[in-house]
């Protein structure tokens, strides 16, 4: 690549990304996933090429070295001398940017599909009523259903806001949630509750919420049950982004002036707000104004901040008043909100026909004065409702069990000043309001609050989960399962003690001390992944890689492409050192395909299997003849190599899509660096290029697809090598572990 073709390829890349994951019904964990994959790759080839480490041999471009053409030094007339490392940093550090840029640009185009040439007014809003006394109540319970019917009961019931034939948009908080934590959206049976009660009045209920820049409606309402319950229950669930979209005029004076909104926000005959009662880094709190925000459709809601955001919720309340606001508070969540927060039984339901008082009474049951609440006092000053209704804590039936009941924990101040800074901050440069939306309730927050690791936001906590489930998965523990593990790891012993052994007869041992140092790396994760293995599997891997490589190396070396120093040949240290690599390969490959398979990366490609194969063998080919090996290659070379490319297009058919991925890029990723710290380390050569040779980081996956073959032959799927639980015939049961131990899992 280069500095000057990176950039588009990575902006077409990031669009890519965004139509494929539509395509394959990737989630954002996924895409992200992807996303950072194919930076990798960009960074790491595009870095190896800077570095001269690679040999330039694109056709179309003259320049030799990968730096020149890095530089396109024949058009720019532009050295690597010349240039600042500095600068080559800030080139790398664009590639992110890049790559978004193309995802967020036809995100945003994709968006606009929806709108319409229309303009409307608050005149055209149907469900504006003229202003009532407020009311309201309070009610805890620890049954949410109960609390919610009695809460509208003493307003007078649902007939007192909905008529028969109404439709009424309820309003949830779903895209400003974390799917895995309680109390960050709205709690789907307090909602049933109310759509019921409309039913019963005679309304038709419909549930809505638009997508935010990290949170799209669908993957999230999918992941915390929403879509299921909303199919279970036969209410529709609307996504207010991808619905009609019109233009909407605020109002002379309107810090918004004319924006877009759904046209079902404008054409309601009812709105119901139901938020989840939560803190915010913000805001301070995160109630019925704060969830009417959630009904803008534009995902780039960075800009309403320019706005000054207590505005922007003051006008849209206004423009677009609730009927009624019902507060779950059944499980809030406190400290640092609204995604960094933590969950807090509080078993109450506040309800009141008046969006300010809704917002003001629930505030100071979280210890906040209405006042404090930038939006609230605004909205109360303006006369959008009363914020003046003062509630006794010891009203209450019963006071909370830890203390909560108006002292709940809120974002410290210091952390939103330094917050509000930041926007401000990151607002001021052109172009960065999309960082802005990705980051503003994770990055600087973290940064706000040290040590990192106290304050791990939900998606780390998630990443960390995950790592650990599939490092534990399906891992047992009885007595056969520790004779399994015992024996695994004393043959990677033998193993590893042979290799040591090659390597200082190869008189390698003060080579590079880095090589040294990384091969110490892989026997140790070879080693952990022989004790995740069936021991039947962890010897026929060993056996066929073993023999895999004593064909490949000796064809390579005596045809001269690869040079070993000190040895013309296949030593000991290059069969036991590969071998263990291999081990080490099909281990953490185990790992990347349960993580795909757990992302859902390749549910609708299944058909595909052979495709990651098929796309290696196909760059492993074109890079071998361009870097000009193909003539120096002779029949048994080209042989060879045709022989291991349709064995392993052969064998993946067996395979999932998954782990043929997970193979592929695991085995490029660290045969291609280990190819690269030998080389560099002086430990072998290769006969036409000074550099690292761009199909060798290609020819493991061909070799590791090779040894999957070998064993298939043999009868062993290395594709489940991975052991269970062992079973323990006295009771029955995996991993009981009672009476006498089966024998080991072979």
């Amino acid at each position: 690549m280069s500095f000057l073709i990176d950039p588009p390829l990575l902006f077409i890349s990031g669009i890519l990304i965004y139509f494929l994951g539509r395509r394959l019904g990737w989630n954002r964990h996924a895409k992200i996933v992807v996303g950072v994959g194919l930076l990798l790759v960009f960074i790491i080839f595009s870095s190896l090429l800077y570095a001269d480490v690679f040999r330039a041999v694109f056709p179309l471009f003259p320049e030799a070295t990968g730096s020149a053409f890095m530089l396109h030094s024949s058009w720019t007339k532009v050295t690597r001398e010349m240039v600042p490392t500095a600068a080559v940093v800030i080139l790398f550090l664009l590639y992110p940017l890049w790559l978004f840029a193309g995802y967020a640009g036809v995100l945003l185009l994709t968006k606009r599909r929806w709108v319409t040439k229309e303009l409307l007014s608050r005149e055209d809003v149907r469900s504006r009523r003229p202003q009532v006394p407020s009311v309201y109540s309070v009610v805890r319970d620890p049954d949410p259903r109960r609390a919610v019917r009695e809460a509208v009961a003493a307003l007078g019931g649902m007939e007192q806001f909905v008529g028969s034939g109404d439709r009424v948009l309820i309003k949830v908080n779903i895209c400003g949630g974390v799917p895995e934590v309680k109390g960050t959206f709205t709690s789907p049976e307090v909602v049933g509750e109310v759509v019921d009660m409309v039913r019963g009045a005679g309304g038709e209920a419909v549930i809505c919420d638009a997508d935010m820049i990290w949170n799209k409606f669908w993957t999230v309402a999918a992941a915390s049950g929403w879509a299921a319950w909303a199919e279970e229950k036969g209410v529709p669930l609307v996504n207010l982004s991808e619905t009609r979209i019109v233009g909407f005029d605020f109002g002379e004076g309107s810090a918004i002036g004319v924006d877009h909104v759904s046209r079902d926000l404008v054409e309601a005959d009812v709105i119901i707000s139901i938020p989840t009662m939560k803190t915010h880094l913000l805001t301070g709190v995160t109630l019925g104004m704060k969830n009417m925000y959630g009904t803008f459709p534009e995902v780039d809601k960075a800009r309403y901040h320019k706005m000054k955001i207590e505005e922007v919720i003051y006008e849209v309340n206004r423009a677009f008043t609730p009927n009624l606001v019902i507060v779950d508070g059944s499980i809030g969540n406190e400290a640092i909100g609204p995604l960094s927060s933590r969950p807090i039984d509080f078993q109450t339901i506040i309800a009141s026909n008046d969006v300010v008082c809704a917002d003001s009474i629930a505030s100071q049951m979280m210890g906040y004065d209405p006042s404090e609440v930038v939006h609230l006092s605004l909205a109360a000053e303006r006369g959008l409702g009363d914020a003046s209704k003062r509630f006794d804590l010891a009203s209450l039936p019963y006071r909370h069990a830890s203390g909560k009941d108006g002292s709940w924990d809120r974002p410290e101040a210091k952390v939103k000043d330094f917050y509000n800074w930041g926007i401000e901050l990151l607002l001021k440069f052109p172009g960065w309001t999309t960082l802005f939306n990705v980051g503003a309730d994770f990055f600087l927050y973290d940064m706000a609050r040290l040590p990192v690791f106290r304050y791990l936001t939900p998606g780390l906590l998630k990443l960390l989960n995950d790592s650990v489930y599939l490092v534990l998965r399906g891992q047992g523990d009885t007595e056969a399962d520790r004779s399994r593990r015992r024996i695994n790891v004393f043959l990677l012993l033998l193993l590893a003690e042979a290799a040591i052994i090659g390597f200082f007869l190869d008189g390698y041992l003060m080579s590079s001390f880095l090589f040294n140092l990384n091969f110490l790396v892989a026997i140790a994760v070879a080693i952990l992944a022989a004790a995740r293995m069936k021991t039947r599997h962890l010897l026929a891997l060993i056996l066929s890689t073993a023999a895999v490589m004593i064909v490949v190396e000796r064809i390579l070396t005596s045809s001269g492409i690869v040079d070993y120093k000190g040895s013309l040949g296949p030593t000991l240290f290059v069969v036991s050192g590969w071998t263990l690599l291999m081990v080490a390969i099909y281990g953490i490959s185990d790992l990347f395909r349960l993580w795909f398979e757990r992302l859902h990366l390749f549910d609708r490609l299944d058909r595909w299997r052979p495709l990651p194969f098929a796309a290696a063998a196909a760059v492993f080919a074109t890079f071998f003849y361009l870097e000009g090996y193909f003539p120096l290659a002779g029949g048994d070379v080209l042989g060879l190599y045709a022989a291991l490319i349709l064995l392993g297009l052969l064998t993946s058919l067996r395979a999932t899509i998954a782990w043929n991925a997970a193979l592929v890029v695991v085995s490029v990723a660290l045969g291609g660096y280990m190819e690269l710290l030998g080389h560099s380390g002086g430990l072998w050569s290769y006969s036409l290029t000074e550099g690292l040779p761009i199909f060798m980081t290609i020819a493991t996956a061909i070799n590791a697809a090779a040894v999957y073959a070998v064993a298939s032959i043999a009868g062993v799927d290395l594709s489940r090598s991975t052991a269970g639980k062992a079973e323990d015939p006295s009771s029955g049961r995996a991993g009981s572990g009672r009476r006498r131990a089966p024998p080991p899992a072979f």
